[in-house]
């Protein structure tokens, strides 16, 4: 299913009860915790911006009617949510490729690579995908 730009209605969950994804550094980035890396979002993204990137970002579904990822970009970086409540709530952090999930969708790519550009990060976001793409 080719990812829409409509603005939807799910609600950001900040994960008040864990800190797995919020950084120290006002810059996102990621840390090794023993095999895996977990993704850290930047001091400086506040929750409303959170909800905002959210509100605006482009869903991807295969076959649920709800999107199983909503992707956005902020700054260049490229960022995930995943359900917490399908089709209710995500929780998003920095995206990275990773066995079995190294590539963004195509249309999703293009539509986030779109908007950085339009953003004026499009150099930061070419940067992003280099680095953390496998």
């Amino acid at each position: 299913m080719s990812p829409e730009t409509k603005l939807v209605n799910y609600l950001y969950d900040p994960g008040e009860h864990r800190t797995k994804h919020c950084g120290l550094s006002p810059e996102a980035h990621f840390v090794e915790r023993g095999s895996t890396k977990i993704g850290k979002c930047p001091s400086t993204l506040s929750k409303e911006m959170a909800q905002t990137l959210l509100q605006s970002g482009v869903p991807y579904s295969s076959e649920n009617e709800y999107p199983v990822r909503i992707y956005a970009v902020h700054e260049g970086v490229v960022y995930e949510a995943w359900p917490t409540m399908p089709g209710i709530s995500y929780h998003g952090f920095p995206w990275r490729g990773r066995p079995g999930h190294n590539r963004l969708p195509r249309p999703v790519k293009r539509e986030l690579e779109r908007r950085a550009c339009e953003q004026g990060y499009l150099d930061k976001f070419q940067s992003w995908l280099k680095q953390h793409e496998c």
